[in-house]
Parts: C-alpha cells; sequence; structure tokens
C-alpha cells in the first residue's frame, strides 16, 4: 500500500539531480551549492506534475506516481494474523512533502524524511486476524484513507566501472515506516453479514494500529526491494558528473 510515498521520494531524489542530461524539462543542482538541499526540494516542486505522469519530456519510459499499484502481497504472522492483498492502486503519493533531506557526496548517502498528507488505496484483500476478543475474517474489496503517514528513507550508492565509465548503483534502500491516522472499509467480512460486517469494521477503524503493526515490516522490506529496484534503473547510465556536477 504504501509504496507510493517512497517511490515519490526516490523518483525525485533520483530523475531530480541524476537524470537532467537525459531528460529536457529537469535541471541540476550543483555539488558546490550552499543550498543544495533547497536545490533539490526546488526542482521537486517544479516537476510535481510530471512525477504524477510520469512523463519528463522525452520517449524514455519512468514509473508514474499516479497510481501506484501492488499486484500481490502475503502476510503470516503465524495463527492470529494472515492476509493476503492484490491489485492495491494508491493515490495521492505526488502531493508528497520533504520535511527534511541531508545530501552527503562525499560519504555518498542520502537521508531524507517524508510526510504523506493523504493516500487513498483500493484493491482486494483476504484477511484472518484478532482484534482484542473479535476474531475478523474475510475477502472482498478494501478501501484505505491514510493520513499523515511519515517515512524515513536512507540510501547509500556507489560507482562501479561499466566499460571506460563509473556509473551510478544503489545498496540496499533503507526504509521506516510511521503510520498516523488510518479510515479502512472491508466489505464481506463474515461472509457478507451487514451487522457482522459493520461490527468488524468499527473494531479495526478503532485499533488501526494493530492492523497496520502486522503490516508494516512486509511492506517496509517489499519497499525497500522495490526502491532499490527503482533507483538502480533511474540511474543506470548515470556518472558522478551527472548526478553532481561541479
Amino acid at each position: 500500500m504504501y509504496r507510493s510515498c517512497f517511490a515519490a521520494l526516490l523518483l525525485v531524489l533520483n530523475v531530480g539531480i541524476g537524470l537532467a542530461e537525459l531528460e529536457p524539462i529537469l535541471s541540476v543542482c550543483k555539488r558546490s551549492d550552499d543550498k543544495l538541499e533547497q536545490c533539490v526540494i526546488e526542482v521537486i516542486d517544479r516537476i510535481r506534475p510530471n512525477l504524477a505522469s510520469g512523463s519528463y519530456g522525452s520517449e524514455k519510459t519512468h514509473p508514474s506516481l499516479e497510481p501506484v499499484v501492488f499486484e500481490q502481497i502475503g502476510i503470516q504472522r503465524g495463527p492470529s494474523f494472515s492476509a493476503n492483498f492484490s491489485n492495491l492502486n494508491i493515490f495521492g503519493s505526488s502531493k508528497f512533502i520533504i520535511k527534511k533531506i541531508k545530501i552527503d557526496p562525499v560519504s555518498k548517502r542520502i537521508n531524507s524524511s517524508v510526510i504523506l498528507p493523504q493516500l487513498d488505496v483500493n484493491g482486494k484483500y483476504g484477511i484472518n486476524m484478532n482484534i482484542l476478543v473479535l476474531r475478523i475474517s474475510g475477502k472482498g474489496d478494501i478501501k484505505c484513507q491514510l493520513n499523515d503517514s511519515k517515512a524515513i528513507v536512507r540510501m547509500e550508492y556507489y560507482f562501479e566501472r561499466v566499460g571506460d565509465q563509473e556509473l551510478m548503483r544503489f545498496k540496499p534502500i533503507e526504509v521506516k515506516l510511521k503510520f498516523d491516522k488510518a479510515f479502512f472499509q472491508l466489505t464481506n467480512l463474515f461472509n457478507g453479514d451487514p451487522t457482522l460486517e459493520r461490527v468488524g469494521n468499527e473494531a479495526i477503524n478503532q485499533n488501526p494500529q494493530v492492523l497496520l503493526d502486522e503490516i508494516k515490516p512486509t511492506f517496509e522490506e517489499n519497499l525497500s526491494r522495490k526502491f532499490t529496484e527503482l533507483a538502480n534503473s533511474l540511474v543506470r547510465d548515470a556518472t558522478p558528473n551527472d548526478i553532481f556536477p561541479e
């Protein structure tokens, strides 16, 4: 569900500062800039519509952030929790706000904290879980609104010699999530019994962290893998001078 927020950040950092020579709409931030972080944020604000659409003015294909899609996620936490999510579509990721970003070309690290004001998620679910004394189960459609979600993203890159060039590569990216406010609507809980379905949704929304805490490690793991793949694809032809010119 939360690929969206980190895909946004990753796309921004690597496209905004790394692929400027490849995409005509983009500009670069010089490593000597005393306000390097502010420069990156200004690039982000300018290309926000492009982040949403995935189009940057050339024939190259890049991921779009509206929507971000997860095809399949399975979670098993023993007898007290199991869940499967499929065809998850996440909207609102292009509205992310970077609260803090630290770029260190010497140590080759980029650390950032991000807030996503609102994410709207829909897809399919299958779930079997305990909330307090209630055993909740069902399979059907899921809708979720996530407000003020927070993410910490830590990236470290290096340069690999390919032919006669040094090209940028990312080590596995670390992703940490914190969910604040959430509202869930699951259809067909308890085989569609309307009274029990209402009770089940109320129980989930009164205790959303029970569900969110269970899914968080799996989301972080999936997002780390996906973002590392995304980052390396975005900068596969980028040299040190492309990333941070003098």
